[in-house]
């Protein structure tokens, strides 16, 4: 750095100074110059909000900065952190943002905090400080109260700028102002959710983003939400300005309970006083009706996301036991759940339950062995989460009741690298609304074919256009008309629905009723036609049809269709068809695009072909020859092939009930 400065014929800081920020003359002068250049700023966090604060004082002069951070760069901070690029994966934010900021003006004064801002080092963190910016991650509420308490304790100022979707929302907290319990209404019986939406709330009252982020991908129990680069920046724009005109005691200066949000999407600025803060009574209602909203959102009946275990601090068998409840959440045949586990050190082995599901869908036992290889995807995703190199084995074992598949080792010494599709484990699900008929990009789809095809001998196809879609409903009509009057099928899928939230709850498997999403109408069909001579009698006057034009109609209102397709019928084929299966799942998932599989004319066609036409009626014969001619049309190549699942994603609003699992000790292998 030294002989690049020589170059430029800079041999002293003063030189630098002067060459370095002339360009902030005019708005800035020489006096305000050396002022900045004097004063010391502690800026605690250094990600997309932070690290912005950091590099946009140092342009505008400020000499001196007190840097807290504990974090590393990720692939997931690209969209938004200054220092997230690919060289800095997995290096220390801190180390990081220092080099850059030293690139800015190699004359600065810096001391640095590798641990981040704790209890223990508070007060020589903000010791000596002018200013603190506040740039911890959203959902770190005690740290930031802590830092704010103790910062006008010691007469120095705060600024907070959230992004907030497109826009930045911006506080100012003065010694002589109202604190930050004060203002944001914190009371010690408030649990963390309820603090975190006073935050919320109180840092934008008026809230402009509020119309168009997508709720759904706001999850305030797993601390996530969205954010934008283009925010990150605006935030930092906004919280400079004021603190250049705190730091050169410039007039204009509006400490809480004045706010700011300005949000160039709708292009509003908003602002005002908000008295007495969050206590203020319109606020008090405000925040009732988003607590009850938001956290009504993020209840969903079901399955809910263990504590991820730490290898070091919770030990092997804790990892362990993480990765298999990993592995149950995969989806299986009317929510069957045919897998066991059995775990020692180092090792867990995945088996199939044959006894589980012996339904006319399940030829031999091809769902199940799908089903399996879906939770095998789900246990490597986990197990990379935790730290570990999982190493997949496929080793099957021919014979009857609990039968060894394949087995998952978990090799130590890898470096935590959390996929990006961990999280989408415990947010799949199957989604049974009619979604939007907006298109599916075929762009989304080559994403997900690259990682379907990623395993050997399987193949994803597609259709999204509306003709498609159409003739393609056809196909589902037809296949799910023999669902509705075979009576197999239908005694085994009422023996899986849970018809009372109590049933669901004592047996946690099979389907609650809500999960199939029928309306109030359609639980009531369900219940009625439970006994098969009242299905049978109202499937001659024509209720088949109906249900499956319900089945057809869901196919028409949706972003596209997807089949995927094994290169045969082998154990080891379909398991590894289940494997892709999940990767595109858990990768729609990912991108909040809804799923369902359409599983009749696919399994019809797998039993077709391993038990021969037989297995079906004349007239259902007839059926399914109109109905695979429609979906050879739509997928070249079906007839030809190994189909293991067709499915349909889009665009749409979220499911309320999930379905259940059973407990960790019904899936262990004796």
């Amino acid at each position: 750095m030294r002989h690049k400065l020589d170059l430029f014929h800079i041999a002293s800081h003063n030189a630098y100074q002067e060459a370095a920020f002339c360009r902030n003359l005019g708005l800035l002068d020489a006096n305000d110059q050396n002022r900045l250049q004097r004063s010391v700023v502690a800026v605690a966090g250094l990600g997309g909000v932070g690290g912005g604060h950091l590099i946009t004082l140092a342009r505008s002069g400020v000499g001196g900065f007190k840097l807290a951070d504990f974090d590393r760069f990720d692939t997931v901070n690209v969209n938004r952190q200054y220092g997230a690029t690919v060289p800095a994966f997995g290096r220390e934010k801190l180390r990081v943002m220092k080099e850059n900021v030293l690139g800015v003006n190699p004359h600065l004064s810096l001391e640095v905090f590798e641990e981040g801002v704790t209890e223990a080092n508070v007060d020589a963190f903000l010791d000596g400080a002018d200013l603190v910016l506040d740039g911890l991650d959203f959902f770190v509420f005690e740290v930031r109260r802590m830092v704010f308490k103790k910062a006008l304790e010691k007469g120095i100022p705060v600024i907070t700028a959230g992004p907030m979707g497109f826009s930045s929302a911006l506080l100012v907290f003065t010694p002589d102002g109202m604190g930050f319990d004060e203002y944001f209404d914190i009371r010690e019986e408030d649990t963390y959710i309820e603090r975190i939406l006073k935050f919320a709330m109180g840092l934008s009252p008026r809230a402009t983003h509020f119309r168009y982020v997508d709720m759904d991908f706001v999850d305030l129990l797993d601390k996530r939400g969205p954010s934008l680069g283009c925010a990150c920046q605006l935030c930092a724009s906004l919280a400079v300005t004021e603190a250049l005109r705190l730091l050169l005691d410039r007039k204009g200066v509006k400490p809480v309970p004045h706010y700011l949000q300005f949000d160039p999407y709708v292009r509003k600025l908003v602002r005002g006083r908000l008295r007495m803060g969050n206590r203020n009574p319109v606020q008090r209602l405000k925040l009732w009706i988003s607590k009850n909203y938001l956290l009504d959102r993020n209840k969903i009946i079901g399955p809910v996301k263990p504590p991820q275990p730490d290898l070091v601090a919770d030990g092997a068998a804790a990892v362990r036991e993480y990765v298999i409840r990993a592995g149950m959440q995969a989806p299986s045949g009317d929510n069957c759940q045919p897998w066991r586990f059995s775990a020692e050190d180092g090792r867990i082995s995945l088996l199939l339950d044959k006894g589980v599901d012996e339904s006319f869908f399940n030829v031999r036992q091809a769902a199940s062995i799908v089903a399996c290889g879906a939770a095998m995807e789900n246990m490597t995703l986990a197990a990379q989460a935790c730290g570990l190199e999982p190493e997949v084995e496929f080793a099957p074992e021919d014979g009857l009741g609990v039968t060894p598949l394949a087995a998952l080792t978990l090799n130590e010494g890898r470096e935590v690298r959390e996929p990006v599709l961990h999280d989408a484990i415990w947010q799949r699900c199957t989604n049974r609304k009619f979604y939007r008929k907006k298109p599916v990009s075929d762009g989304v789809w080559d994403h997900v074919r690259e990682a379907v095809e990623r395993f050997s001998g399987v193949r994803l196809q597609w259709i999204s256009g509306a003709d498609s879609l159409k003739t393609f409903a056809g196909s589902v009509y037809l296949a799910d008309r023999i669902r509705t009057e075979h009576r197999g099928l239908h005694e085994h899928l009422n023996a899986m629905i849970r018809f009372s939230r109590k049933d669901a709850e004592e047996t946690r498997d099979g389907l609650p009723i809500d999960n199939l999403e029928a309306g109030r109408m359609g639980n009531l069909f369900l219940k009625a036609t439970k006994p098969w001579p009242v299905m049978n009698t109202l499937n001659a006057l024509g209720a088949a049809r109906g249900v499956a034009a319900h089945s057809a109609k869901g196919i028409r209102c949706s972003g596209g269709v997807g089949l995927v397709s094994a290169q045969s019928p082998d154990v080891e084929s379909l398991f590894m068809a289940g494997r892709a299966l999940e990767r595109a799942w858990l990768t729609f998932t990912h991108y909040g695009i809804r799923f369902q599989p359409a599983a009749a004319p696919a399994l019809f066609r797998l039993r077709w072909l391993l038990e021969g036409e037989e297995s079906f009626s004349p007239a259902h014969r007839k059926l399914l020859g109109r109905s695979w001619a429609a979906a050879e049309e739509c997928f070249p190549g079906f007839l030809a092939g190994y189909p293991v699942l067709f499915f349909r994603v889009g665009f749409g609003p979220r499911i309320k009930y999930g379905t259940y699992r059973k407990p960790l000790s019904s899936f262990k292998a004796d």
